[in-house]
């Protein structure tokens, strides 16, 4: 197993698709969390002059509330109670399939079993190797959100604040839960239909899409409840919710499941993706 751990770490900082999908990420974490944000609340649009002065009042409380928001003191609430975090879940999916799947285009498969590590170990070295790359996404992402934090306290001259460094600890976990249930969705996909186009495709398509959806649709009722508490959008939303209530302006809906139950159900998920690849490789030809 250490053999394989070795050579698919080797295998995945080798990739060019690899550093292009952490390009990525850093850059849409910093877009969509604080630059697009900061450009908005510092540079309003100049209010029409009919316009109440209660609303301008509101706005611009608004505007400063947005500001304060991309302070450091407050990094992690918006990366993750915000849900900055969560465009990240994509990225770390293709990773997974990536990992998976290209041993299937690549026609290598069966040389790399015969190099004795056997299914279990050939395995188990491919998903250590991705939960190292895994978390080292995740703190790709808090760097992401540090300099882009300090950045605004500097253009705002405010105090620079940190987090504790418990509270910090507790970022890291929950981003690896995070990632670490989107990313082995892409595993096992990847595993299930023996290559990385139909799995990229249709876990994209679940995680932008269709998880999506089911979170907008104005269905009231305690199944449909009941059902959003097992889906994975959800529980990294709630997940998220324990460093704070998203911000009201980003209009994201309250979280269904409590913090710690939405990490014991992430966990399972991320189990149930490893032992459904292993029984997969386990069980089916390799060809």
């Amino acid at each position: 197993m250490l053999a394989s751990f070795r050579a698919e770490l080797l295998k995945i900082r080798k990739r060019p698709a690899t550093w292009v999908l952490a390009l990525v990420w850093f850059v849409l974490l910093v877009l969509f969390g604080y630059v697009f944000t900061y450009t908005f609340a510092a540079n309003p649009p100049d209010p029409p002059k009919d316009q109440p002065a209660a609303v301008q009042q509101q706005q611009e409380a608004i505007n400063k509330q947005l500001l304060d928001s991309l302070l450091p003191e407050n990094m992690l609430k918006t990366l993750f109670a915000n849900g900055t975090f969560n465009l990240g879940a994509a990225i770390v999916l293709i990773l997974g399939a990536m990992a998976a799947g290209s041993e299937y285009g690549w026609t290598t498969l069966k040389t790399s079993l015969t190099q004795r590590p056997g299914r279990f170990g050939f395995l188990s070295g491919k998903a250590l190797a991705v939960g190292v790359f895994i978390v080292l996404f995740v703190l790709l992402g808090l760097a992401a959100g540090a300099a882009s934090s300090y950045d605004v306290a500097y253009l705002e001259d405010a105090t620079v604040k940190w987090p504790p460094l418990e509270e910090m600890a507790r970022a890291v976990g929950v981003g690896v839960l995070t990632f670490g249930a989107w990313g082995f969705l892409g595993f096992a996909l990847a595993m299930l239909f023996r290559g990385t186009a139909l799995a990229i495709g249709l876990g994209l398509a679940w995680a932008l899409a269709v998880e999506n959806t089911i979170a907008l649709l104005p269905i009231d009722s305690d199944w449909w409840k009941g059902f959003r508490r097992l889906t994975l959008g959800e529980n990294t939303a709630s997940l998220g919710s324990i460093f704070g209530d998203p911000n009201p302006s980003f209009g994201i809906p309250a979280p269904l499941v409590e913090p710690e139950r939405a990490a014991i159900t992430l966990g399972i998920y991320v189990a149930a993706f490893v032992a459904l690849s292993l029984f997969l490789l386990l069980r089916r030809d390799v060809t």
